[in-house]
């Protein structure tokens, strides 16, 4: 080791450090599961494959190495139904792996698994269901 005059140690180069090529977690990176409560929050709120791939192109710095080049696929696929594939498939695996209802899918019509009817909010703030709307605008 060497010491500058300043007080400032250079190390050998034998000791400096090895940039790591798969880096599973650094501060201020999101975690999987707030990256699949985003594209959850987007495939809910928006339901658009135009907001998905804006997404995805969104959180590409903000995730993990290793996640980075598949989210910049999905950013730049054309194929819509295969952008709402990508999105649904991130959002059921982390819910699997964090055992949150283990093999119940999150569907992208609001449906969970046909069980309940979708909800949605009409111009004048009240909620209800699809059914009901059309039956009443028949």
């Amino acid at each position: 080791m060497e010491r500058a005059a300043s007080g400032v140690v250079t190390l050998p180069s034998w000791m400096k450090s090895v940039k790591k090529h798969y880096i599973t977690r650094s501060g201020g990176q999101y975690r999987p599961d707030e990256v699949a409560l985003a594209f959850a929050l987007s495939l809910r709120i928006h339901d658009s494959a135009d907001e998905l791939r804006s997404l995805a192109w969104r959180l590409v710095d903000k995730v993990c190495m290793e996640h980075q080049p598949n989210l910049r696929r999905l950013s730049r696929e054309k194929d819509d139904a295969l952008v709402f594939d990508a999105a649904l498939r991130i959002v059921n695996r982390v819910c699997d792996m964090l055992r949150n209802e283990p093999g119940t899918e999150f569907l992208r019509n609001g449906e969970l698994n046909g069980d309940e009817p979708r909800r949605s909010i009409s111009e004048d703030g009240s909620e209800a269901s699809a059914g009901s709307r059309e039956r009443a605008s028949a």
